[in-house]
């Protein structure tokens, strides 16, 4: 990398005129611009990239290009660790934004770091927005409707404390806590929700384009639409029995498969039925913080309280959870613990062995959860509501919807009702 200064003239005179820079990054040439230092050309040592004499004023100015060298080598290290892949034109971005005169969008956002929060992408994505407004391509209501988005979001951020979270940090899990906040704590209806989500993928989509992130982690994020009806995929019981017998050492025997790999994917299998059983979300499961309590008459129950919704909740534990419970010592520390990516993408291979016919992830153990829990169990909604951690039924439909067979249990035939009466 290299950094030159070079003398402008000005339009008004040869003489007179101001210092610029010129970024060299590999063959490819950037201006940065002005540096703000007015000259005349004989003041210039354009050889010695100074300024003649010793004179206050001119060890002042050399001071200030000095100071501007650093800043950018800073820069340029700064983006090396946060690893972007660095050309002219992207240090010449961050230079730009770093460089904003005092009292204008986004000044100060870019000094020490490079790795930005979502405020301050929104900060980056309302500017570009400004400018496509004074081209005539959105309307001053788009701008209002958007800094509405904005605002909402940042509240969540700041209730919560992420408003300093690196907005690669986003994930799916984040997305549908903000999702769950408009729906249960601002009463957003269920369009107006969909609005913000999209919000937040366009800003994160437009800052990736523009490298000002190294990567966007809620590209594949699917938003479901209100007028869609939710996935509610589910194992059925046979689908679950059959994962819960399957044996993975039975493949080692026979020469396919790993000893270490057989012994990820029990666990993870392990893991993914217990939560089939318990309605755990992946963040209330990896922390750890509910209880098992055995009553009496030797039945265990889990207790603890949703994270998402701070509601208290128990269940009672039935044997598949049980049997894995006591296989990991009957501790909850000791049951097997991964980032929900990470698990999520053990739970691919599983599905593939299994052959069961779905993209398993840690949400289709809450939905299986659901479905046994509403139509084989036939617990009211309220209670299945309750036991995943939601205020209301409002929410459960993105989890389970009735099927015939629960209504075929429930009403029974008016022979019955008549005899009974």
């Amino acid at each position: 990398m290299a950094l030159l200064f070079w003398f402008r003239k000005s339009t008004q005179n040869d003489e007179e005129g101001s210092i610029q820079m010129r970024l060299t990054f590999n063959a490819d040439r950037e201006e940065l611009g002005s540096t703000h230092i007015l000259c005349k050309k004989s003041q210039w040592d354009q050889e010695n990239q100074c300024f003649y004499g010793k004179s206050v004023w001119a060890q002042e100015q050399d001071l200030k290009l000095k100071k501007l060298t650093k800043r950018i080598d800073t820069l340029v290290e700064n983006l090396e660790r946060d690893g972007h892949e660095l050309n002219a034109a992207l240090i010449k971005d961050f230079f730009k934004l770093q460089h904003r005169p005092n009292g204008e969008p986004g000044a100060g956002i870019v000094h020490r770091r490079t790795l930005f929060t979502f405020p301050d992408l929104v900060v980056f994505h309302t500017e570009h927005q400004v400018k496509r407004f004074k081209l005539d391509k959105i309307s001053q209501a788009t701008l209002d409707i958007q800094a509405n988005y904005a605002a909402n979001i940042h509240d969540y951020l700041t209730a919560t404390k992420r408003e300093k979270l690196p907005a690669t940090a986003f994930n799916e899990e984040f997305m549908e806590n903000l999702e769950l906040h408009l729906s249960e704590t601002e009463e957003f209806g269920g369009p107006h929700i969909e609005k913000h989500l999209k919000y937040v993928k366009q800003v994160m989509k437009w800052c990736c384009a523009r490298q000002l992130i190294k990567r966007n982690p809620i590209a594949e994020y699917v938003i479901e639409c209100s007028d869609e009806e939710p996935d509610t995929t589910h194992l059925t019981i046979e689908e679950l029995q059959r994962l819960i017998d399957f044996n993975f050492h039975a493949l080692v025997a026979a020469g396919k498969m790993h000893i270490i790999t057989a012994n990820t994917l029990s666990a993870e299998r392990d893991a993914f039925v217990f939560n089939c059983f318990t309605g755990m979300h992946h963040c209330d499961y990896t922390s750890k913080l509910f209880r098992i309590e055995r009553d009496k008459n030797d039945v265990y129950w889990l207790t603890g309280k949703r994270q998402k919704t701070g509601n208290e909740f128990f269940l009672k534990l039935l044997e598949p959870a049980v049997t894995i419970l006591k296989q990991y010592g009957g501790n909850l520390a000791d049951l097997p613990a991964k980032s929900n990516q990470k698990r999520n993408d053990s739970l691919k291979f599983i599905a593939v062995h299994v052959e069961l016919p779905y993209n398993l992830s840690t949400k289709i153990a809450r939905k299986t959860f659901a479905d046994l829990a509403l139509n084989e169990m036939l617990i009211g909604a309220d209670d299945v509501a309750t036991m995943l951690g939601l205020r209301s039924t409002k929410r459960l439909r993105h989890y389970v919807r009735p099927r015939r067979e629960r209504l075929a249990k429930l009403l029974t035939s008016w022979n019955e009702l008549a005899s009974a009466a």
